[in-house]
């Protein structure tokens, strides 16, 4: 019973814990889904639910916010699964293999830690995105540093980028629920 109400609040914490702000600032090339990078085949666009419709401040925005979660989500597959059979910290024998204990085990101290360092990144990056020139995900200007932004292999990074991140989302979102439902980790639930 527990199990099945906390089920759906991973997969909810999962999908709105790094949501991004409102985006208020310029962007020089209009914002559209037939010049936005990341339809690819086998779906091409896809847009079930209609969110292409909305503004083009709501399209920055959203892009900026795939770009920010399929990050995190990149970075959180591989720490699930590097945590569960190596750590540095305590002789390479981590002492939980279920992430959920592991998140317990964290002094509040070390959330405080954590909850700063997000903040300092979150400023960080508003402070990039006022830049001149500025695009969606683009912290550091790589493309203003493009001699063509718009170059066929720039464009397939990009897209590979937005794919892995859309399927390190569902990963992520999977990993943390079988988690719940076995009470094991990933590797050790697969018998790894």
């Amino acid at each position: 019973m527990v199990r099945a109400i906390i089920a759906p609040l991973v997969f909810a914490s999962v999908a709105t814990a790094f949501t991004g702000g409102v985006v208020t600032r310029a962007v020089s090339q209009r914002m559209s889904m037939s010049t936005m990078v990341g339809s690819s085949a086998p779906l091409g666009f896809f847009d079930p639910l209609g969110f292409s419709k909305k503004s083009e401040a709501d399209l920055i925005r959203f892009r900026e916010s795939e770009l920010k979660h399929g990050r995190t989500a990149m970075l959180a597959v591989f720490g699930v699964l590097t945590q569960e059979r190596f750590h540095p910290l305590y002789d390479n024998k981590p002492e939980f293999s279920n992430p959920h204990e592991a998140a317990a085990a964290v002094p509040p101290l070390g959330w405080v830690q954590i909850v700063v360092l997000c903040g300092v990144l979150e400023y960080a990056f508003l402070m990039a995105s006022k830049q001149e020139g500025y695009k969606p995900g683009d912290y550091f200007g790589i493309t203003a540093r493009l001699p063509d932004p718009d170059d066929a292999s720039w464009v397939d990074f990009q897209t590979r980028e937005l794919n892995n991140g859309r399927l390190a989302m569902f990963a992520i979102m999977g990993e943390l629920t079988h988690a719940i439902i076995q009470g094991k980790g990933p590797l050790e639930g697969l018998g790894l």
